[in-house]
């Protein structure tokens, strides 16, 4: 749909039901007004952790760090390999400055190498992803914990899962229980882009895990699904946080309107199995207008009908990773992957997490394959436009890590 035509649909929509749309706003809120902060369980942990948390993976601003604490925010979800390490080092160094780590939650996430083709973890790695065995777990969580300067984390997660046989992957599965057992991490659980609704029910079956981190937003096509294993982990005690709420900044490629991100982050919210959510946070107006979500978390019936609405537009930023478009490849190009660098550099101005997700990808499935191809077959079943989004990657030499 052409902004044109959604401009028109939008405003008929508004002459039918007499109220006006908030979908191409972009919420503010004032620092002075107080913040209500509201609670929920996590789970059998027995955390109590407010509605909004903060995902510090695009943030290494120690000050921005600190207002989200003096602001009531508890949680802290970072990982081994944000910022090249540097996430976790500001927040070690806030907190030691502090003197309140016993107050904060820490939850960080460990990656691995896996096969992608299988979708098994692998015991062949590189650098940035060595091989899957529980001695680089426990080395990867050691560097960790020296960064965070302390002793144990809160949650500690296997990163970005994708098969069920991922989560259940024994060598790994019995290393975080000794993680646990340890008092490295006090609970342990998993992380997903990919196949959410299998991912979530196989960690809840596994019995070991304590928490499942999942992407969870409007913008989903299976987003239903999604709900309803968040409702099967939240019955058996598996306490749920929700990423990738807000879906990305704006709707669609060419196009300033931005996605109202307080409508977004309520739409999560509103579903009381999701204990906490953890946008990215790359400034203090972001902060506010998050956190602000607390003081009327109840999503207005405008503000479904502009999410409902934005979720029907076609090449949208956000990419659904349901990885059917690699079949239309004919060298079989990681292309979810390549869809993600391309959201963090154009969508959020992060070339290093960009980077950080093409370095992922093996060699000859990655923009390596993509630079001897003199055009793209690939196709998108939402209507990305597969092939210019490579073209864009390819012109930033991102691939160059």
């Amino acid at each position: 749909m052409k902004r044109r035509d959604f401009l028109g649909k939008a405003a008929l929509g508004v002459v039918s039901t007499g109220i006006s749309l908030p979908l191409l706003g972009n919420s503010t809120f004032a620092a002075s007004q107080p913040h209500k902060i509201t609670y929920r369980t996590l789970g059998r942990t027995g955390l109590r952790i407010p509605l909004v948390s903060f995902g510090v993976m695009n943030s290494d601003s120690p000050d921005l760090l600190n207002q989200a604490l003096d602001m009531g925010v508890k949680h802290l979800d970072t990982a081994h390999l944000y910022l090249r390490g540097n996430s976790e080092r500001v927040i070690g160094e806030v907190l030691e400055q502090r003197g309140d780590r016993d107050k904060i939650y820490i939850g960080t996430k460990m990656r691995l190498a896996r096969d992608r083709e299988k979708g098994v973890f692998s015991l062949e790695g590189t650098d940035r992803e060595p091989p899957a065995t529980e001695e680089n777990l426990f080395k990867q969580l050691e560097i960790s914990l020296k960064r965070l300067r302390t002793d144990y984390v809160d949650i500690l997660y296997l990163h970005s899962l994708y098969t069920t046989k991922m989560v259940t992957y024994e060598p790994l599965m019995n290393a975080l229980v000794k993680v646990k057992k340890q008092g490295k991490a006090r609970f342990i659980g998993t992380s997903t882009h990919h196949d959410e609704p299998n991912i979530i029910r196989a960690t809840v079956d596994a019995e070991i895990y304590d928490v499942v981190l999942t992407a969870y937003n409007y913008v989903q096509k299976h987003k239903e699904e999604v709900k309803k294993a968040i409702g099967y982990a939240a019955k058996n005690g598996v306490g749920v946080v929700a990423m990738k709420t807000q879906g990305g900044r704006r709707l669609q490629e060419e196009s300033e309107f931005e996605i109202d991100h307080k409508a977004a982050l309520k739409w999560v919210l509103t579903d009381e199995n999701v204990c906490t959510a953890i946008p990215g946070i790359t400034t203090f107006e972001q902060l506010d207008t998050d956190f602000s979500v607390m003081n009327a978390p109840m999503l207005s019936r405008a503000e479904r009908i502009s999410l409902e609405q934005a979720a029907n537009l076609q090449g949208k930023i956000y990419c659904q990773n349901c990885r059917s478009c690699i079949p239309s490849c004919p060298n079989r190009v990681e292309i979810p992957n390549l869809m993600r660098a391309y959201m963090y550099a154009k969508a959020y101005g992060n070339l290093s997490q960009a980077r950080s997700t093409i370095a992922e990808v093996p060699l000859n499935k990655g923009l390596d394959m993509c630079q001897k191809c003199p055009s793209c077959s690939a196709d998108c079943q939402t209507g990305i436009n597969i092939g210019r989004r490579v073209h864009s990657l390819l012109g930033e030499e991102l691939y160059r890590v």
